[in-house]
């Protein structure tokens, strides 16, 4: 569900979800529900079989990124093209207690499939989006990282563990604390972390695996990467109650 300040202003729904939905529908204001048809709902979204419902949200109630000084987890991804990646990131950050995330270009948040694809982490996440030349993108990063840095953010880019061309040898994940105030870099399906990103972060962990496969897709990596800091934290209080 929406917080209240980002709830839809008009949700469309058809006589047959209603009737399948009665008791999710009664969590709904009814001043918002307009019941329409299965065919006006289908001209009016992209989706090819739509389940029945669509929500209308106003673009003014996206939470607008301001960096707070409680922040303590931030996602950088840098150059994400896939709409599909991009959503289900979203969604893995939204779990796992992401504060607010960068985006180096890419697939544009407020589109359709991404939207679907976050199944409305969107609408929950303050995200900073970083538009132009690819010059542009990656100087305006860059700058935005060092000021992470500046404040006490350990960045750690993301790496194969078979990619020789790093400076460093890349950290099994677990290996890190992430306790820490951290930022996450996540890279271009194709090209990875653009090079000055990784010249200026050298840091860099991965995903131990198999050899056969050369990399994995960076919304599977994304899931044991975020999620990690959330078990360290559920360790630490573990071991505090015994």
């Amino acid at each position: 569900m929406l917080k209240s300040g980002n709830a839809p202003s008009k949700i469309l729904v058809t006589d047959k979800w209603l009737i399948k939905n009665q008791n999710l529908s009664k969590k709904f204001n009814k001043s918002l529900i307009t019941i329409v048809s299965e065919e006006v709902l289908a001209s009016a979204i992209s989706t090819i079989n739509p389940d029945g419902i669509a929500a209308l949200v106003e673009i003014s109630s996206i939470p607008n990124y301001q960096f707070n000084i409680k922040d303590d987890f931030v996602l950088v991804l840098d150059r994400i093209q896939d709409p599909g990646n991009m959503g289900n990131l979203f969604r893995t950050a939204l779990a796992a207690g992401v504060d607010s995330i960068f985006l180096a270009g890419g697939a544009y948040p407020l589109s359709q499939k991404v939207l679907r694809a976050s199944c409305g982490a969107v609408f929950h996440l303050p995200f900073l989006r970083i538009e132009g030349t690819e010059e542009e993108i990656i100087n305006s990063l860059l700058e935005s990282l060092s000021k992470l840095s500046n404040v006490g953010f350990e960045i750690f880019s993301t790496s194969s563990q078979n990619n020789k061309s790093s400076k460093k040898s890349p950290k099994p994940y677990w290996e890190i604390d992430w306790t820490k105030r951290t930022a996450l870099i996540l890279g271009n399906e194709g090209q990875g972390i653009h090079e000055k990103i990784q010249e200026a972060f050298n840091e860099t962990i991965s995903i131990p695996h198999s050899e056969l496969v050369e990399s994995l897709n960076v919304a599977c990596v994304s899931v044991p990467l975020l999620l990690e800091r959330k078990r360290v934290a559920y360790t630490s209080k573990y071991i505090d109650k015994k």
